[in-house]
């Protein structure tokens, strides 16, 4: 699936709440559905930085595409994390260069949602991911 099909889905998703609380109330739920990280992955190398919680995301490489394992001690982080998740896994290196989390936030209508740390965190994260596979190219 093309990564602008995964956007329009979350997209669709987050479009079923009018009240900013329901959104974040979704971001949680997708949080509490994630796999954890193995904790021997959870370190300095796979850590985000400049997010209000910890937080972790590792890159793997099968064929030509990405494979992206994240985690945080916290489910409005892991949510957030999820997203990004859904929209990278399975999309190659080009595609995901691309990728502009910034205007993400804004088609999902999540903008307004979440702090500006989070945001922070949020575009770190995208930038790690990109760091990763570059290690790959």
């Amino acid at each position: 699936m093309l990564i602008s099909s995964k956007i329009n889905e979350i997209k669709d998703m987050f479009e079923l709440f009018d009240d900013p609380m329901d959104k974040y109330t979704q971001i949680i739920e997708l949080g509490k559905k994630n796999i954890p990280l193995q904790n021997k992955y959870k370190n300095e190398e796979n850590r985000i930085y400049g997010c209000t919680s910890l937080a972790w995301v590792r890159v793997t490489k099968e064929n030509n595409t990405y494979t992206i394992f994240i985690d945080s001690d916290t489910f409005i982080v892991k949510g957030l994390l999820s997203i990004i998740k859904y929209i990278i896994d399975g999309s190659e290196a080009k595609q995901i260069e691309t990728l502009n989390i910034q205007s993400i936030l804004s088609d999902i209508g999540l903008e307004e949602s979440i702090t500006s740390q989070r945001t922070n965190g949020f575009l770190n994260a995208l930038e790690m991911i990109k760091t990763q596979i570059k290690k790959y190219e």
